[in-house]
């Protein structure tokens, strides 16, 4: 039995009981998929970086970053007491982009001591964590400056440096660099990467790139690391052990099979990455398929020191793990980074969206890949449903964080840069048809001016409608510039025309607040007798909204969103009164004072009633079906509840109305 037979076979014993019984003990009532590498990925950025941190602006852009070389010998660092101090020297390269004769680089003071400065540099200053480099002459626009700084790591706890038991490590997101190298420490600058780094003779040391070279000089074990494609500072990594396993597997590849990418495993005594090992090998093949050929000649994993206490982090071809976390679907979801985030990376903050929203949806698309569409779906349902019970109340992407970078718990925002960006691809892949949308995410990838750079989400935005031919700027400023979702209070009524034929009409109707109105595609399926059964997309521009349809066969039922597409959703579709074949009720209510005047009359008198009350988001404010036990008059105590506009509905046997209530 293969791979995916047995992943198929043991799929929802393993999924269903085993872990998501885990996550129920960590998350309660929470909704979250059960096998999420993203949740994973977000408990890693969050648990890292203090809650309410903030970052510096960018620095000014007097140059672009070409390459950064850092020369350093690490070995006391794998000896007891571990400690975090290293000396350091980087050389730099910068294309100048301004008249200047001075340049600015972020270097953490807490962490970092300047001690020298040399080539093009002749003297620096150090404070407020701005190195400021004072240049040897005026360079100008197209000239290359040439920097060489001797610098110091201290002893230190930083968050960004690590070393402990032997492992010594980097964790960077989103802008810890600064903390261990100075360097124009943001995203839209991305630059080439080289490594020498010395270890005990026992360490494996991993980087970005390819390994160039590894050589004993005395009791010193150099590794040499360069990476000749562009990386963020962000994702520039070294990964070292003294007791790693390391496991090297090659994947042939399929535009060039003489071609080999290099696949790096390393793992500590007692674990296990041959199923993992398995997962890449297929999601290679997979990804470079529906993507581009996979960008980088290496790639890798490696699970790291105790202190990286959650999933992973997408370093450029070697993403890092923490201990023992070989998961197939963290695995998936950092490895799908590696085409967006890592070859292509965000521009600023703003734009996460491109990073997680796309790794988030890529562990939905490997669920189709690898076990059917209904995995795919449940995984976007799940997606779905978490953001629905945790939706914060901000949008994907805030024009303000290209210049302040926000706090962990706001830019990794689980609810918000994860399943709500994964949604939004999903409703995309609705919107314009899975065959279009296949295309856009490979004519993404393949974008000359992107690949190995930095894109904004206008960048992406431009693909879709290069791809489609029409403009969808209109779906994404509602999803991903706009907060929250729609709340729907549909009704439909179903009539008997004289000719004996049949009419529905539907009205699309939205009820929430901020933002008034989403524009969507919709799907209706009507019901009826005879072996009616019509399905119908219709296009939805504006609010109440009504679609009317005929038939000479008796029409009984419609059905909203018959597919749930629409996954960022909440509310209901009810019969209207005019509806025969129902009981009609009526439901008629005012604010009195602190008091809710009702009246209730159900036709035929029905058995059962349901009365609740729910805000603009869905959330049920209160429930009065305890004091409602027969149609008559009722004043309903609705003090303690803030001032808004609230929906108020009421179901009887099978019919349901609804009437929007202000408190004031």
């Amino acid at each position: 039995m293969d791979y995916f037979s047995r992943r198929k076979k043991n799929y929802m014993k393993n999924i269903a009981v085993i872990v998501f019984i885990l996550w129920s003990s960590m998350l309660g009532a929470q909704n979250v998929s059960n096998h999420s590498g993203a949740f994973q990925c977000h408990q890693a950025k969050i648990n890292r970086f203090k809650p309410g941190k903030s970052y510096s602006a960018p620095l000014p852009k007097i140059a672009n970053a070409l390459k950064y070389n850092i020369h350093t010998n690490l070995y006391h660092c794998f000896l007891p007491p571990y400690p975090n101090n290293f000396d350091a020297r980087l050389e730099a390269t910068f294309l100048t982009l301004i008249p200047t004769d001075s340049l600015q680089l972020n270097a953490e003071n807490t962490s970092l001591v300047i001690e020298s400065v040399g080539l093009d540099a002749s003297s620096f200053t150090h404070v407020g964590n701005i190195l400021t480099l004072h240049l040897n002459q005026v360079f100008q626009p197209g000239d290359t400056i040439h920097l060489a700084i001797d610098y110091e790591h201290l002893n230190v706890t930083d968050h960004a440096f690590y070393a402990s038991n032997g492992h010594v490590f980097t964790d960077c997101e989103p802008e810890g660099a600064r903390k261990w190298f100075p360097c124009y420490d943001s995203p839209d600058d991305k630059a080439l990467f080289e490594l020498t780094a010395g270890t005990t003779a026992n360490v494996k040391l991993g980087s970005n790139g390819i390994l160039a070279d590894s050589a004993m000089v005395g009791d010193t074990l150099y590794y040499h690391w360069v990476s000749n494609d562009k990386v963020a500072t962000y994702i520039m990594v070294l990964s070292a052990y003294n007791n790693y396993l390391l496991d090297i597997l090659y994947w042939p590849r399929t535009s060039n099979p003489a071609d080999s990418v290099q696949l790096r495993f390393y793992y500590q005594p007692g674990e296990n990455p041959q199923e993992v090992e398995e997962v890449i090998m297929g999601a290679i093949e997979y990804f470079s398929k529906i993507f581009c050929d996979h960008p980088f000649p290496k790639n890798g994993f490696a699970t790291v020191g105790s202190e990286f206490t959650w999933g992973g982090m997408e370093n450029q071809t070697l993403t890092s793990l923490c201990p023992n976390c070989w998961s197939e679907y963290l695995a998936v979801h950092e490895f799908a980074h590696q085409w967006f985030g890592d070859m292509i990376t965000c521009k600023t903050w703003a734009d996460i969206w491109l990073n997680e929203g796309f790794a988030t949806y890529s562990e939905s698309l490997w669920a189709e890949h690898a076990y059917g569409y209904d995995a795919y779906k449940q995984d976007v349902i799940n997606n779905a449903n978490y953001y629905l019970s945790n939706n914060p109340g901000w949008a994907i992407s805030n024009p303000d964080w290209a210049i302040n970078t926000p706090s962990a718990n706001v830019l990794f925002n689980y609810a918000i840069t994860y399943t709500k960006g994964a949604s939004i691809h999903h409703m995309l892949r609705y919107t314009i048809g899975d065959s279009l949308y296949f295309e856009v995410l490979n004519q993404y990838a393949h974008q000359p001016n992107l690949i190995y750079e930095s894109a904004e989400i206008q960048d992406f935005i431009d693909v879709v409608n290069s791809v489609t031919g029409d403009d969808y700027t209109w779906f994404f400023e509602q999803w991903l510039y706009q907060p929250n979702h729609p709340v729907y209070n549909n009704v439909y009524w179903i009539e008997q025309l004289p000719d004996q034929r049949w009419r529905l009409t539907f009205t699309a109707n939205q009820i929430q607040n901020d933002p008034p109105y989403f524009k969507m595609p919709i799907e209706l399926r009507i019901i009826g007798q005879n072996g009616l059964d019509t399905n119908l997309r219709v296009m939805n521009t504006e609010n109440n909204q009504s679609f009317v349809f005929e038939s000479s066969n008796k029409i009984t039922k419609l059905f909203f969103d018959f597919n749930n597409n629409i996954v960022l959703k909440q509310g209901s579709t009810i019969v209207g009164e005019q509806q025969p074949e129902y009981n009609a009720i009526v439901l008629d209510a005012k604010v009195v004072n602190q008091s809710l005047h009702t009246t209730i009359l159900t036709a035929n008198r029905a058995t059962s009633r349901q009365l609740k009350l729910f805000d603009i988001t869905g959330k049920t404010v209160a429930d009065f079906s305890s004091f409602i036990q027969n149609d008559g008059t009722y004043d309903l105590n609705i003090k303690g509840i803030k001032p808004g506009l609230y929906i108020l509905k009421l179901h009887a046997d099978q019919t349901g109305i609804s009437k929007k209530i202000i408190i004031r």
